[in-house]
């Protein structure tokens, strides 16, 4: 509980990864969230700023200077890779406690590789955006070999970023042209 001057706020407990999954285990529908991201176009360089409604958090994304960005912030395609190797430990860590696995040692590098003249359409027949997606996890855990590949298969057939990458989601952009 917080004292601010007069008042008395009480602090939302947050439930434990266990009571979150147990609940969305016995009600399908408490597992229901949308996320919700604003990208805003600032005036220098290719900075974006964008902010998360969750905390707020802010990212500023940008690009190195020979694209005519400032280097003030990782380029969105930085953030693809980053996101990739985020999600294949976030979704490890849960996978890990449902099977009762204790990881000790994680990394993973995330590599992919692109052709930036796809992007500037000097070659409509290349595919604008990565072409190969090679995440490398190095993991250490309390678990048999085999134990770990099963882990591992869960994460990758339930990792929503590998499932979204994949095409799984379709992304139907609309624009709003403001007068």
């Amino acid at each position: 509980m917080n004292i601010h001057s007069n008042y008395i706020i009480e602090e939302k407990k947050m439930p434990s990864f266990k009571e979150t999954y147990e609940a969305i285990k016995n009600d399908w529908e408490k597992g229901e969230k949308n996320f919700n991201i604003e990208c805003e176009m600032l005036h220098e360089g290719m900075q974006i700023k964008c902010t998360m409604d969750t905390k707020p958090f802010e990212l500023i994304i940008d690009a190195p200077e020979g694209l005519d960005g400032t280097n003030m912030g990782p380029s969105p395609l930085l953030v693809i890779l980053s996101s990739i190797g985020a999600c294949i430990i976030a979704v490890t860590k849960f996978w890990a406690k449902i099977m009762e696995i204790e990881i000790e040692e994680m990394k993973v590098f995330s590599r992919g590789h692109i052709n930036l003249g796809a992007i500037f359409g000097l070659d409509d027949s290349k595919l604008a955006g990565y072409d190969k997606l090679e995440p490398v996890i190095r993991i250490k855990a309390n678990a048999s070999e085999e134990k770990i590949n099963e882990l591992m298969d869960k994460v990758f057939s339930h990792c929503p970023i590998i499932n979204n990458m994949g095409g799984a989601s379709p992304i139907n952009p609309k624009v709003q042209i403001k007068k």
